[in-house]
């Protein structure tokens, strides 16, 4: 199949591309042309230039493919992004889906959130009717999310094949914007055993490439996926986190209750405020972060197991490889307490 890939160039891009061309597709990857393209160096793929913003550009990329995977997208928990996030996640994927109406794609291959369906107060595991409750309606990016699955759908009614998928929090090689990294490396500055209540799902990025390519070859028209790996409370997760990096164990987990952890949040985003960081797309501690992190953000995901294959690796194994990646990159601090090393890597106004 011809495919192309949007949002191809970054975390779980890369290594779905990886993924159809391993599985002998044709790739092509649309790029601005100022996207990052280190994560697809030596991939035979085909670059097309253009942008979200741009219905023109979008319906030229989409021409002659049979199946579009949209991963491109806005992720950020900063209220300064709210134009942002409408105007590329939602209207970007209207242009997205109507470019594909247009060129008559066989099949499109949507990389929703889980945020939209996970998030709750209680420790429960959810599948695909969501959480009864709006404790995660915690930012807009959530919301941004909400309305860009509405345009597949009405894209879908209007004729479109479509599948939907949700991945839960990736982690392995190539997190540029700390999606996940802000964890790994927080944890690696403070070398403090702390811990919100709440609960986390982990999986391996490249458990979620693959189970892309299964939807393209095997999902129902219009069908709906959780992809999800390991549920583990805050705690447990800290633990898993000490024991890869190499801190030494010893002292009790501190667990921080949910009001306490707002009120993190609260400091977190008035200090990255008067650094001038509080408009980035990556992932830090602030208001809406401190919110999420009591959650339990727990997942069902036996319908994609059952329909799709989707596989659960131990998430140690990607958690190495992640940790290699960032080490590589001179991210992680060397011994010691490292607030300042903390604060420089998160609050920096260049990023």
């Amino acid at each position: 199949m011809k495919v192309l890939a949007l949002g191809g160039t970054g975390f779980l891009g890369h290594h779905t591309v990886r993924a159809f061309l391993d599985a002998g597709h044709e790739v092509a990857v649309m790029v601005r042309e100022t996207s990052p393209r280190d994560l697809l160096v030596g991939l035979d793929v085909e670059y097309v230039i253009g942008d979200l913003r741009d219905a023109a550009s979008i319906e030229r990329a989409c021409q002659g493919r049979d199946w579009v995977v949209h991963q491109a997208g806005v992720l950020s928990l900063w209220e300064k992004q709210r134009e942002t996030l409408y105007e590329v996640n939602v209207l970007g994927t209207r242009r997205v889906v109507e470019a594909c109406l247009s060129a008559k794609v066989k099949r499109l291959i949507y990389t929703g959130s889980v945020g939209i369906y996970a998030g709750s107060p209680e420790p429960v595991p959810v599948d695909e009717r969501g959480a009864p409750n709006t404790a995660r309606f915690h930012s807009f990016h959530v919301t941004s999310m909400c309305l860009a699955e509405v345009e597949v759908y009405k894209g879908i009614a209007a004729g479109l094949d479509a599948v939907l998928l949700h991945p839960s929090l990736c982690i392995g090689d190539g997190d540029r914007n700390f999606h996940s990294s802000w964890a790994v490396i927080g944890l690696a500055c403070l070398r403090l055993p702390v811990a919100p209540t709440g609960g986390v799902n982990v999986v391996d990025v490249r458990d979620i490439a693959r189970t892309h390519l299964a939807a393209a070859e095997l999902a129902p028209r219009g069908s709906s996926y959780l992809l999800g790996g390991e549920n583990l409370t805050n705690d447990a997760w800290s633990k898993v986190l000490h024991e890869v990096l190499g801190l030494s164990p010893g002292l009790p987990t501190v667990k921080i209750p949910p009001r306490a952890m707002h009120a993190l949040g609260d400091v977190g985003e008035w200090f990255a405020r008067a650094r001038g960081a509080d408009r980035g797309n990556y992932i830090t501690l602030n208001h809406a972060l401190g919110h999420a992190m009591s959650l339990y953000w727990w997942l069902d995901d036996s319908k994609a197991q059952a329909e799709l294959g989707h596989t659960h690796t131990p998430i140690r194994e990607a958690l190495t490889t992640q940790i290699a990646w960032l080490g590589e990159r001179g991210l992680l601090p060397g011994k010691g307490f490292g607030f300042r090393d903390f604060a420089r890597t998160f609050f920096r106004p260049e990023r």
